[in-house]
């Protein structure tokens, strides 16, 4: 039986039209091995003890908490004799405030309670140290607490304050391609581009528990890159305060072992422990420039070759990115074979000028370029101007809350869409104008000559289209902002309306249906209208 119809069986077994929308699509590409991609399009943001702040009531779950912080006299002495920066002109009223809060809160804290204790005594001395420094003093304050390794700490689903349920259809999937790889599978988690990815280990162990099969934190932390380069596993603190993370031996003496370990055990062994594994998870949240240093140093040196366990995890049978480390899977440069992938952009600096940045990526997705967190931060134009920087002609934008699962085996390619919104295509076209299509949750795309298709299946199990007035003859304002170009275009499917003009400052932003446009409406959710092959232009007012 073909992999992806393995996968769709367990994962979906109720659900036979969508398994025979899957079976119909027979697509190949150049590289044809055996690999599941699921490509998360924002991070996973649960209610747990670990973290209040997905939580939408005060004090989750009981009295456990995540990181406790605890003042003490020898503590306070650390902070000061190992001070972070060479400014030490907030050192003396740092520590002043801390003696301040030793004589009133003597017992641990939360992380919130602590803030919360030190703003109300001296918030402007707070708010005036550096973003190095105020990591410094907190990661020197917390104190030990359970490390994890397999403990799952309570998880509370109903108060998380994001849905849950695209994590629900993700975990399924995530937990059935495991299972068609192997009878009892692993799946390895790399916080790689967490500041702190030891306290991180702990969160992703626990909702991944979620899948049913065995968690496991890779300790492939920018420290251990170091020390693996340099040859110098003895140097491991020195390169956790390189790298602005403090203390975690004292915190999480477990992870830190890990780490020790792998660093003595060595490259071979990191490369082939990855390789035995049956699936792997690079963990990101959001863009910044921190997150995607941290990720790129992992995966590559400083000229850019990849390392022996970056071709290890971007070849795994089953691998799964959240957030921003999806970006890193993108495809290859027409003129150089490399893989490239593009910090993201939104559409209006794209407009204004702002030159889209070449990185290094894994080449997992070798036909797209690839972006998340996309409609909500209406990345489309900027998406449009990252192809032409990287001589690409397709990109794909993933939605929050959304995955997209691209299922390549010798029988062919899918593609489909899981979760709460959907996946855009944009495929350049010239500048500043491109093809725009929206395939919403339980959406199935082919890819025929180059050319990106929502399956006939999807198309012929759509819902009645519903009566709808036409749009106003008006321009949308501030059309570049928000989800706003995802709302415009999913009112134009819904009314079937074939044109519609925003504005952003002097932007005109031109939307046109042509005689190849389709509209079908795949599902009832406000973002539940496929679009295909929708025109857009770009001007200035003159």
């Amino acid at each position: 039986m073909p992999l992806f119809s393995r996968v769709l069986l367990l994962c979906f077994n109720s659900s036979a039209l969508f398994l025979f929308a899957l079976l119909k699509s027979h697509v190949t590409f150049a590289d044809n091995k055996e690999q599941t991609l699921i490509i998360m399009g924002s991070a996973i943001e649960t209610c747990t003890s670990l973290t209040p702040q997905f939580c939408n009531i005060d004090t989750p779950l009981g009295n456990e908490k995540g990181a406790v912080y605890l003042l003490t006299s020898h503590v306070i002495d650390d902070v000061q004799s190992h001070w972070p920066t060479a400014d030490k002109s907030r050192l003396a009223p740092t520590v002043s405030s801390l003696k301040r809060l030793l004589t009133t809160h003597p017992s641990a804290l939360s992380k919130q309670e602590l803030l919360w204790a030190w703003r109300d005594i001296a918030s402007e001395q707070l708010s005036q140290l550096s973003q190095a420094e105020f990591e410094y003093v907190v990661d020197m304050l917390e104190i030990a607490k359970p490390n994890g390794q397999s403990r799952v700490f309570n998880i509370d689903i109903e108060h998380s304050k994001q849905a849950q349920g695209w994590l629900t259809d993700s975990y399924k999937f995530i937990a059935a391609s495991l299972k068609v790889k192997s009878q009892q599978p692993s799946l390895l988690v790399l916080t790689t581009g967490a500041r702190d990815p030891y306290a991180d280990a702990n969160y992703y162990e626990t909702v991944l528990s979620q899948t049913g099969v065995a968690i496991e934190w890779l300790p492939l932390t920018p420290s251990l890159v170091s020390a693996l380069q340099e040859k110098q596993c003895d140097q491991l603190t020195t390169y956790r305060a390189q790298a602005n993370v403090y203390n975690r031996e004292r915190v999480y003496p477990t992870r830190i072992a890990q780490e020790q370990a792998a660093c003595s055990q060595g490259v071979a062994h990191l490369t082939a422990r990855i390789k035995a594994s049956t699936g792997i998870m690079l963990v990101g949240t959001e863009f910044d420039n921190a997150t995607e240093q941290r990720l790129t140093a992992a995966l590559f040196d400083s000229r850019g070759n990849a390392y022996p366990w970056t071709d290890a995890i971007a070849d795994a049978p089953v691998l799964i990115t959240s957030g921003f480390s999806g970006n890193f899977l993108s495809g290859k440069q027409e003129q150089t074979g490399n893989s490239v992938t593009v910090k993201p952009i939104s559409s209006l600096a794209a407009l204004q000028g702002q030159q889209s940045v070449l990185g290094h990526g894994l080449g997992s997705v070798p036909f797209a370029l690839l972006d998340t967190y996309f409609s909500e931060k209406n990345r489309s134009v900027g998406l449009a101007t990252s192809l032409s920087a990287s001589k690409q002609t397709d990109g794909l934008g993933i939605d929050e809350q959304t995955s997209l699962v691209v299922i390549k085996s010798a029988q062919g390619n899918v593609l489909t869409v899981l979760g709460e919104r959907g996946v855009v295509h944009v495929k350049s076209k010239a500048k500043q104008q491109f093809q725009f299509d929206y395939w919403p949750s339980g959406a199935v795309i082919e890819i025929k000559n180059d050319a990106f298709l929502l399956s006939q299946r999807s198309i012929d199990n759509a819902l009645p289209a519903i009566k709808m007035p036409p749009l106003p003859m008006q321009r949308f304002s501030n059309i570049l902002m928000d989800a706003k170009l995802r709302s415009l275009t999913q009112a134009m499917c819904l009314s079937q309306d074939k044109t519609a003009v925003g504005q952003q400052d002097q932007f005109l932003v031109t939307l046109t249906a042509s005689k190849n446009t389709q509209y079908h409406r795949l599902n009832s959710s406000s973002t539940g209208c496929a679009i295909t092959q929708l025109n857009v232009n770009i001007s200035t007012i003159q």
